[in-house]
C-alpha cells in the first residue's frame, strides 16, 4: 500500500538544497544566437520551491538561472554530448 507523506514536509525536505542558492553572478551568461542555450546543456535542471514557484538552476555552477535567460543565454560551461553522439538536444526536443 502506499504511503502518504504530508505535503508540507515533503516540500519542506525536497528543495530545501535549490532554494538557498543564489542567482548566477552578472557576465556569467552570454547571449547565444543558436540551440546552445541554457535550456539545452546537460547542467541545466529545474523544480519548485515550496511556494511552487519555478526554480531554474545550473548544477555546475550550483546557482539559480533568471527567469527566462535560459532561453537565450549560455555560459562557457555549456556542453553538448548527445547533440555530438545522437544529433539531438533531448530538453529542448
Amino acid at each position: 500500500m502506499l504511503k502518504h507523506f504530508p505535503l508540507k514536509t515533503f516540500h519542506r525536505n525536497l528543495f530545501i538544497e535549490e532554494e538557498n542558492w543564489d542567482y548566477l553572478e552578472e557576465g556569467t551568461l552570454k547571449l547565444s544566437n543558436s540551440a546552445c542555450v541554457c535550456m539545452t546543456c546537460m547542467h541545466f535542471r529545474y523544480s519548485s520551491d515550496r511556494y511552487s514557484r519555478t526554480l531554474l538552476t545550473c548544477r555546475s555552477h550550483a546557482r539559480l538561472i533568471p527567469q527566462a535567460a535560459h532561453l537565450t543565454n549560455k555560459c562557457t560551461l555549456w556542453n553538448k554530448p548527445f547533440e555530438d553522439k545522437f544529433g539531438i538536444t533531448p530538453k529542448a526536443a
